[in-house]
C-alpha cells in the first residue's frame, strides 16, 4: 500500500456507525469520480475523527494527477466537484480532503454556503480594449466595462494582432463564454472571442439628440440626471 500517497475525504458531521451503507456508496462514487485515476485509486476503509474516508494511491504520479485533478474540479465547478458539494449541502456536512500529513488539499463550501454555479453559452461583452497579451496559442484579452469591471477574455494569436490595433477603442466582442453564479450575481469568467466589432462613440451633443428623437421623446423634460447619464453610457459618449 502506498503509505506516502494516501488521500482522506474528512466528513464532519457524522461517524462510521451513523453513515448508512448506500449513503457511504454515493460518497465513494462522486469521490471516485473527482479523483479520476479510477486504476490507481483504492479505498482503504472509513475511521474515526467525524468519518474519514481514507484511500490511497498506487504511485506519485497518479498521486499529483489525482491532486491536480480534484483543485482544477473545483475551480471551474466541474460536474464531479457538483455532485459531491450537492451530497454534502443535501446531508449538513463540511468536508475537506487531507493527505497523510493532514495537510488540506481541498476544502468544501459549507452547507449553508451557496455552491458557485457556471454556465457556458454564447456570449457578448463591450467596453474597452486595454489589453492584449501572451505568446501562447490562446492570448488573454481585457476589456473594461461601464462600471470599471473587468472582462477576462481570449483569442488566437491571428485575432489578438488584429485587436491589439485597436487599444482604447470601445469594442463588443462574441464568441464561447462561461457565466459563474455566486451570491445571487452572475459575472464573466471567460470569453472565446471569435468575432468583434469596434463602436462607435458618440460626443454628448450627439447623443443627447439621439435620445431627443427617440420614441417617445420621453427625455425633452427629463429632470433624472442619473438616468439621462445612464442613457447616454448606454450609447458609448465620452
Amino acid at each position: 500500500m502506498g503509505k506516502d500517497n494516501r488521500l482522506t475525504l474528512k466528513l464532519d458531521g457524522t461517524s462510521p456507525s451513523e453513515l448508512s451503507m448506500a449513503r457511504l456508496g454515493k460518497y465513494l462514487s462522486a469521490l471516485s469520480d473527482l479523483y479520476g485515476s479510477v486504476d490507481a485509486v483504492h479505498f482503504k476503509d472509513v475511521s474515526e475523527g467525524s468519518a474519514c474516508l481514507n484511500t490511497w494511491v498506487d504511485n506519485q504520479s497518479s498521486y499529483n494527477a489525482v491532486i491536480q485533478r480534484s483543485i482544477s474540479q473545483a475551480a471551474t465547478s466541474g460536474s464531479s466537484y457538483l455532485k459531491l458539494v450537492s451530497l454534502l449541502a443535501q446531508d449538513g456536512f463540511e468536508a475537506k480532503i487531507i493527505n497523510q500529513d493532514k495537510v488540506t488539499i481541498l476544502e468544501f463550501p459549507s452547507f449553508n454556503e451557496e455552491a458557485p454555479l457556471i454556465i457556458r453559452k454564447k456570449g457578448r461583452v463591450q467596453g474597452k480594449l486595454y489589453n492584449v497579451g501572451g505568446k501562447d496559442d490562446s492570448a488573454p484579452v481585457k476589456l473594461e466595462g461601464a462600471n470599471g469591471e473587468t472582462y477576462h477574455c481570449e483569442a488566437t494569436p491571428a485575432l489578438a494582432a488584429k485587436l491589439g490595433a485597436l487599444l482604447f477603442k470601445q469594442l463588443r466582442v462574441s464568441g464561447d463564454s462561461e457565466w459563474i453564479k455566486k451570491d445571487g450575481k452572475w459575472k464573466l469568467k471567460k470569453l472565446i472571442i471569435d468575432s468583434y466589432e469596434v463602436l462607435e462613440k458618440s460626443n454628448l451633443k450627439t447623443a443627447f439628440k439621439a435620445l431627443q428623437n427617440a420614441s417617445g421623446n420621453q427625455w425633452k423634460e427629463e429632470d433624472d440626471a442619473q438616468a439621462i447619464l445612464k442613457a447616454l453610457r448606454a450609447l458609448n459618449c465620452e
